[in-house]
């Protein structure tokens, strides 16, 4: 089949604009992933005031993706835009760990039934591990287990939003979750607090792997409580 001049050049402008829009999209991803990475190392501190044109430089973006980063991370609560002063990095107060971990109660404490009753042999795989974190951390201080100690953390409470299977509560989960995230940046992690995050976890995934909600229940209160008051201390 022959292909004519015009059909080649508007074959030409169509791989164009697709190439275009693809290139855009990278860049707005790009653009957004590298902000919050800089805000969860801890580079971008809380309360710190910058304009468009430095984030844009800072991830290497254009302006039009910076802007379009900027407006996702204040819909995460990441960032704050205040007109004529700038953008500031979200403020990690009292106030935004409290309402943080209160959220995070709401939605874990009514997950974990669910948790408990469909997910035992999962809990058990997970506690295995934890234990074996634990273990490990008691004698190891190291960058490497502490880091292995938070994944561990951060993917039994996934674990229990995923048990209940509700997309709306897993989306509002994973928006708190960036908080959670920029709070854990601006903490000192030492070992006794990983230990004692891991021990309490424990208790958790014990009641979990005899499929023991209510008691699931007050262990996993416990420990978020415990956990706001290590969050407030430590910042």
């Amino acid at each position: 089949m022959l292909v004519n001049n015009t059909d080649r050049d508007s074959l030409y402008r169509n791989v164009m604009i697709q190439t275009e829009a693809i290139r855009v999209l990278v860049s707005r991803i790009s653009a957004y992933e590298s902000f919050r990475e800089r805000l969860f190392s801890g580079e971008l501190k809380p309360g710190q005031f910058l304009t468009q044109r430095e984030l844009a430089e800072l991830a290497g973006v254009s302006l039009g993706s910076a802007r379009e980063a900027i407006q996702k991370l204040e819909h995460d609560s990441l960032l704050k835009v205040h007109p004529q002063r700038g953008i500031q990095v979200t403020d990690v107060t009292n106030k935004f760990i409290r309402e943080s971990f209160q959220l995070r109660s709401i939605l874990e404490l009514a997950a974990i039934p669910h948790y408990c009753d469909i997910s035992q042999d999962r809990a058990r795989e997970t506690l295995d591990a934890t234990k074996a974190i634990l273990e490990r951390a008691k004698t190891d201080s190291s960058s490497e287990v502490l880091s292995a100690a938070v994944e561990i953390d951060w993917q039994f409470h996934d674990e229990l939003i995923k048990s209940t299977h509700n997309d709306l509560v897993e989306e509002t989960y994973q928006i708190n979750t960036l908080r959670l995230r920029l709070i854990r940046a601006n903490i000192r992690l030492d070992t006794k607090r990983v230990l004692g995050a891991l021990a309490e976890h424990i208790e958790i995934l014990e009641a979990c792997a005899i499929g023991d909600p209510i008691k699931a229940q007050a262990k996993l209160s416990n420990h978020l409580l415990v956990a706001m008051r290590r969050a407030m201390e430590g910042m």
